[in-house]
């Protein structure tokens, strides 16, 4: 169950690209050199610690990108850390920064570039790019010395918000390893913070429309509330 859990995270991550119970201060990470506080999305997510993030989280994030922070609802943290079985995380989050702009100044002119190139893809997308998706994800698989995934074609769900310095939108992925399949409902966000850019990832199994729903409802006030405490 662990393994495969790890598996189907691997493959939600690298098609795009993972607070406790008492409140607390928001993780503050580096991105380009400069100081950044990244707050958890809203509920019961708790940030990963050191060990988890160097030794599971980052296994899931592509090469083009580094992992900043990763969340998922605390007790789901508890039992992975402890290797207690069933492991579930159907809902988590990752925070990361493109490697090649990471050092780059993004300035408010660049982030609207940036949006306006983006926004004709959002209602699509390339079987090609899929294709390549995939045989990436199955390197990257077989490295963990699994069997290999195959992709369904990604729905896009449109735009959930826009704003002067973040963007998001939804859509759902689908997978097939083995006999398994999985859907995942996830929110995309790219952020302009304190002259970096960042993309913050939400992640819900789809198992009813409700997932979506969810997505939608939660995307925007974490983005929010990371961009309140960089002010």
């Amino acid at each position: 169950m662990i393994q495969r859990q790890r598996h189907r995270l691997a493959v939600a991550a690298l098609f795009l690209g993972v607070w406790p119970h008492a409140v607390a201060a928001a993780p503050e990470v580096k991105a380009g050199g400069v100081a950044l506080a990244l707050p958890g999305p809203p509920g019961d997510f708790a940030e990963a610690a050191d060990k988890l993030r160097t030794t599971f989280f980052e296994v899931l994030v592509p090469s083009t990108n580094r992992l900043l922070t990763a969340y998922a609802p605390a007790q789901s943290l508890i039992e992975l850390n402890g290797r207690k079985a069933p492991v579930e995380l159907d809902t988590y989050a990752m925070v990361e920064v493109p490697r090649q702009a990471e050092y780059s100044d993004c300035t408010p002119e660049i982030f609207e570039q940036i949006l306006k190139t983006l926004g004709p893809s959002m209602g699509k997308f390339d079987g090609k790019n899929v294709g390549a998706l995939e045989e990436e994800i199955n390197l990257r698989l077989k490295s963990l010395g699994t069997t290999s995934v195959e992709l369904g074609r990604p729905e896009m769900l449109g735009r959930i918000f826009q704003k002067t310095n973040a963007s998001g939108f939804a859509m759902l992925m689908a997978f097939k390893q083995d006999d398994h399949s999985t859907t995942m409902a996830t929110g995309v966000a790219m952020l302009r913070v304190k002259q970096r850019l960042i993309f913050a990832y939400l992640y819900r199994k789809y198992e009813s429309p409700d997932a979506v729903t969810w997505v939608r409802k939660n995307l925007e006030p974490w983005v929010d509330a990371i961009l309140a405490t960089n002010k």
